[in-house]
């Protein structure tokens, strides 16, 4: 066996062995975005493990994350996984390793908790768990909360407040990427940016006097699955229903994909089940090296 880097052409290796590794993710759909893709700060790289011709193990990293640690299922327990975590030690040197939750650039927000066997090798790899995350999901079709007479309600009470909700243009990108990034976080800047770009434009702002107070995106993460997030309200313009109008419009947005409804790695689950019934999904834990 050997560990090599992994190109763009080697995709095509990797598109089964990711499939069959993790049957609970839509990876054929992002494969390469987890493989190669940055998070605006950090860029990925990806390494393989290489049986002969046959890809059989998979490792994309940024910085300190671990984003995807796939090997496949005929050629675990054989040490395969194991050289890759070690490979990504030596990239990270002396920080310590924290696997999926990469802030801006996810597969998922941590493992999910189905995946038992990832489980007992990253402890058995000196990985344990430090915290739990979740994902929602809202049902899209026949879901009274989610359409566009409601829609059209919300945005007509925050205009009665003095807001103005509408869908952000292209051409906004860095007025609002900046805004985004000083009021909120850089990587929610990058995944609004990505989504802005995507094929949806699933991003949606609030303004009052002509300044954006909050906005809201879907399908920039894990873009093609229509996955909501992230979203913010500026504090002092909180309470004023502006989170609701531009959930129910970015989910309006992504009927069509296959994760549509999907809001991931939640913090108030309590407002997505007001506003829109969502209910729980995915269950994750988060692993970081132990030292």
């Amino acid at each position: 066996m050997r560990i090599a880097p992994l190109s763009r052409d080697d995709s095509k290796f990797a598109y089964p062995l990711l499939k069959d590794a993790l049957p609970f993710d839509a990876i054929s759909v992002v494969a390469n975005e987890k493989l190669f893709g940055s998070n605006g700060k950090r860029a990925g790289t990806a390494l393989g493990a290489w049986d002969g011709q046959t890809l059989v193990g998979v490792l994309a990293t940024a910085g300190r994350w671990i984003k995807l640690i796939a090997v496949a299922p005929s050629h675990r327990r054989r040490g395969i996984g194991s050289s890759l975590v070690n490979a990504a030690q030596k990239s990270a040197g002396t920080s310590q390793l924290r696997v999926c939750d990469h802030p801006g650039n996810y597969l998922s927000p941590g493992i999910d908790a189905r995946y038992t066997d990832a489980q007992k090798f990253l402890e058995s790899c000196r990985f344990k768990v430090i915290g739990e995350v979740f994902n929602l999901r809202a049902q899209l079709v026949n879901n009274p909360r989610i359409t566009d007479g409601k829609k059209a309600e919300l945005v007509e009470k925050a205009a009665s407040k003095g807001y103005v909700v509408r869908r952000a243009e292209r051409a906004e990108e860095l007025p609002l990427g900046g805004w985004i990034e000083h009021t909120f976080a850089p990587v929610w800047a990058h995944e609004m940016l990505l989504a802005l770009a995507g094929p949806r434009q699933a991003v949606h702002l609030a303004f009052k006097d002509d300044v954006p107070v909050a906005f809201a995106c879907a399908d920039g993460n894990n873009q093609g699955l229509g996955w909501f997030g992230p979203a913010g309200t500026s504090e002092e313009h909180r309470g004023a229903g502006l989170g609701e109008a531009l959930l129910i419009s970015c989910l309006l947005d992504v009927r069509d994909t296959p994760e549509g409804g999907v809001i991931a790695w939640v913090g108030p689950r309590e407002f997505y089940r007001k506003v829109c019934g969502a209910v729980e999904d995915r269950k994750f834990l988060v692993f970081e090296e132990s030292r």
